[in-house]
Parts: C-alpha cells; sequence; structure tokens
C-alpha cells in the first residue's frame, strides 16, 4: 500500500518569497508615507491658508493609495502564507497517519515521494525505517516460529517415550532405549536454551567483560582433548599445527569459538575423514583455521550458513539447533575480527577466523 502526495513547495523558497513581499511591502508603504509628508510640508511651506480643491484632492488620493497598497500586499502575503501553509502540512499530516498505522503493526505501507525538498527527503527517510522494522518483524516472527519447532520436536518425543514407559509389559531393553532417548533430547533441550540464552546476551551485549592473556594456542589442544569422545569413534585423523600465542581477549568467548567450530567438523566429517586445524600469529592478528572433509556447503546456502536456526538440507539430517555458527559469528564480531568461509561439496569445509592479536579491550 503506498500513500502519494505532490510535489509541494519548497520550504525555503516559500519563505524567503514571503519575506522578500513583506519586505517590499514595508519599504513601499514607507516610501509612500514619506512622499505623502514631504507633500504635505511643501503645501505648509507655500505660506497658503486656502487649499485648494485639487490639493485636497491630492492629498486624499495619496492616502487611498497607501491604504489600497497595503490592503493588497497584505491580502497576497496571507494567501501565500496559507498556500505555503497548507502545501507543507498536507504531506506532513499524510506522514502523520501512516505513522499512526505502523504504530499498529501495519508495515506494508509506503509514502510515494515526488519532490526533492525537506519533505520529500523526511519521505524518503521515513520509508527506510518502514523496512528496517518490516524486516524486524519478519526476524522476531521467523525466530518464534524456529524455536517453536526446535522446542516441540524434543517435548514431543520425550512425551511419546514417557507414555510408553507406562506400559508395565515393555521389555527392558527397550525400556533402557527410551530412557537413553530421553536422557538425550533433555540434553538437548538444555543445550538448546542454553545456546539461546548465550546469543541473546551477545546480542546484547551484555556479557561481563573478563579480559586475560591465554595461551591461545594450549587452550585449542584442550577443546580437542574435551571432544576426543567425539572424533574418536568416528575414526577421525587430526592435523594439528599451531603457532605459540599468547592472546588477549575474553577466555570464555574465545574457547566457544573453537567449540562450536571443531564440532561442526566432526558433525559433518564421516567416519574416517580428516580435520586440519592450523594457527599461525602474524604481527597483528592470529589466524585460525579449521578444515574438514565433510559434506560441504552449497552455493546458496553459504550467505545464509551464520542465520540463527538456519540448517542447510544436509544439516537435517544431523543433530543441532542451527544456533552454534550464529554465536561464533557474534562472538568474532564483539572481539573485532574476522571469520570468512569457504566450501565445496562433496570436498569439506574450510572456516577462517581471523583476531587482532593486540586486543585492548572488547566491544561488550
Amino acid at each position: 500500500m503506498r500513500n502519494k502526495f505532490k510535489k509541494s513547495i519548497h520550504a525555503k523558497f516559500a519563505l524567503t518569497f514571503i519575506g522578500i513581499l513583506c519586505f517590499a511591502c514595508i519599504a513601499s508603504f514607507g516610501l509612500m508615507h514619506i512622499s505623502q509628508i514631504d507633500f504635505v510640508k511643501a503645501i505648509i511651506s507655500s505660506n497658503s491658508t486656502n487649499y485648494t480643491n485639487e490639493q485636497v484632492y491630492m492629498i486624499h488620493q495619496r492616502s487611498i493609495l497607501i491604504i489600497v497598497t497595503l490592503t493588497i500586499c497584505v491580502i497576497i502575503g496571507s494567501i501565500l502564507m496559507f498556500t505555503a501553509t497548507k502545501a507543507i502540512s498536507k504531506p506532513i499530516k499524510y506522514i502523520s497517519n501512516i505513522t499512526k498505522e505502523v504504530s499498529k503493526g501495519n508495515f506494508d505501507i509506503y509514502i510515494d515521494y515526488e519532490s526533492e525538498d525537506e519533505i520529500g527527503t523526511l519521505a524518503k527517510n521515513f520509508n527506510l525505517m518502514i523496512n528496517e522494522l518490516k524486516n524486524m518483524e519478519y526476524l522476531r516472527k521467523d525466530f518464534i516460529s524456529n524455536v517453536s519447532h526446535e522446542f516441540k520436536t524434543p517435548i514431543a518425543s520425550i512425551q511419546g517415550f514417557v507414555e510408553m514407559l507406562k506400559n508395565k509389559d515393555l521389555p527392558e531393553e527397550k525400556r533402557d532405549a527410551y530412557i537413553d532417548i530421553i536422557i538425550e533430547e533433555t540434553e538437548r533441550l538444555s543445550k538448546l536454551s542454553s545456546n539461546m540464552l548465550r546469543i541473546s546476551r551477545l546480542d546484547n551485549q551484555s556479557i561481563p567483560n573478563k579480559i586475560t592473556e591465554f595461551s591461545l594456542d594450549e587452550q585449542i589442544r584442550k577443546i580437542i582433548v574435551l571432544l576426543e569422545d567425539k572424533w574418536a569413534p568416528k575414526n577421525i585423523e587430526l592435523n594439528i599445527n599451531l603457532d605459540k600465542v599468547k592472546f588477549k581477549g575474553d577466555e570464555d568467548l574465545i574457547q566457544q569459538i573453537w567449540i562450536n567450530l571443531i564440532e561442526n567438523a566432526i558433525k559433518f566429517t564421516e567416519y574416517g575423514g580428516e580435520i586440519s586445524i592450523q594457527l599461525k600469529s602474524f604481527n597483528d592478528e592470529v589466524v585460525v583455521k579449521i578444515t574438514d572433509t565433510g559434506i560441504g556447503i552449497p552455493e546458496d546456502n553459504k550467505k545464509r550458513i551464520f542465520e540463527k536456526f538456519y540448517q542447510g538440507e544436509a544439516a537435517h539430517s544431523k543433530v543441532g539447533n542451527g544456533l552454534g555458527l550464529a554465536i561464533v559469528k557474534r562472538i568474532v564480531e564483539i572481539s573485532k575480527g574476522q571469520i570468512d568461509i569457504e566450501s565445496h561439496v562433496g570436498v569439506g569445509t574450510t572456516f577462517v577466523i581471523k583476531l587482532p592479536i593486540q586486543t585492548s579491550h572488547l566491544n561488550i
């Protein structure tokens, strides 16, 4: 839905013209008044006590001319002022009415503007604001939909298996299997809740500022050991090449980057595959590359891979909630760093993380 208003009088031009007109009226009135006074003085200086009808008539005519001129100027000025005010206020009233619609949640309304004056600029900026609000509303609804879906699936699974456990004749093997599934789904819910809380804090920049100096290479090695129970059963070969690096930053946040990325690489790497982890130190930054020989990411998915809850078609067959990479990207941004992705379907994926090595503070 688009509302139109026609080209309005330029505010500056209209007000300037009215000012010039008022000045011209005042100047004309002043000159005519001075002329009238000079004329009367000339008559008085003639030492004549008897004014002729012609002299009286001329004085009368000059007075009428002054009054008529002043009246015309006032009328013209009033008309111009009314026209300018109406031309300026009309689009503002349109915008005011549209603002009320937007406040009700209608983000499908826009203003077609034709002028290049102040009102046109206001309308253009207003349309930009509506677009931003519309995008935010879309993201909000999409977020709610994704959250509902992510919670609904494990809850439904838990409910189903709990009901089956009520069967007293259920074999012990099946009972144990169902309990394991319930535990797994509960852990999934717990992780989802933790990730949602973490991404919310990151978005609001409310995570405490805990800047410390720590060994970045040792941190990555600890994460590799921590995740051994995930990569070892898949017989994944790890190629590790880490420079010794002392790094200043939020140790807990930076650690979350490696946990999420290495877990992601393990998840999408098939049995017997390879994962390469490389840390290189340069003068002003450190570069970490995490490469896997997994399924790869299609070109169309690369643009959305860091969106919240986004999962490509191949990812739907894997356990996850689509928040891991969104968390990684946000932490990298807070750390004033950069993250890039290189991937080819059927070949593998490489995440490249660049972090400033002399970080005096984080933007959190």
